[in-house]
């Protein structure tokens, strides 16, 4: 016998779900769970930011509030990786701005973040509160000033 929540019974039960390991588990049920927990994931934690494709995230989480996201591999940080290899994040701040206006924190670890993509940040995100850039490379004071400008 198959018993099935309605979609909107699980999406208010997948809210007290905080772990990602926990969620991401939890999206492993059954479809039905895979697509309720897309919809309730406010918090994304992207560990290799060419694991997916900016399209990707749209489609599997469509109601997202914070993006956590990490480029180039650690060993970078000891100088094995060419400055200013990949990880540029300019293309998912674009579709971001697009699908996601109610943007509120990015957090971003080894990307390459051009002045450009700041003032997208700051122009696009009406509510935008959080701006974290660790060992991040490519931007100045310009783009900082960007976002202090137009952003809380």
């Amino acid at each position: 016998m198959r018993v099935s929540f309605p979609d909107e019974v699980l999406e208010h039960v997948l809210v007290f779900l905080t772990r990602h390991r926990d969620r991401n588990a939890v999206s492993l049920v059954c479809k039905a769970w895979y697509k309720a927990e897309g919809w309730s994931r406010r918090e994304v934690f992207i560990g290799n930011c060419y694991s997916l494709s900016p399209q990707h995230l749209v489609r599997r989480f469509p109601k997202i509030t914070s993006v956590i996201m990490k480029g180039r591999p650690r060993f970078t940080d000891f100088g094995f990786v060419p400055r200013n290899w990949g990880a540029y994040v300019y293309p998912w701040i674009q579709t971001m701005a697009m699908h996601y206006p109610w943007l509120e924190e990015l957090r971003l670890k080894r990307m390459t973040v051009c002045d450009e993509s700041l003032a997208t940040i700051a122009r696009s995100f009406s509510n935008f509160r959080a701006l974290s850039l660790t060992s991040c490379d490519g931007f100045s004071t310009d783009g900082l000033a960007e976002i202090t400008r137009h952003c809380r």
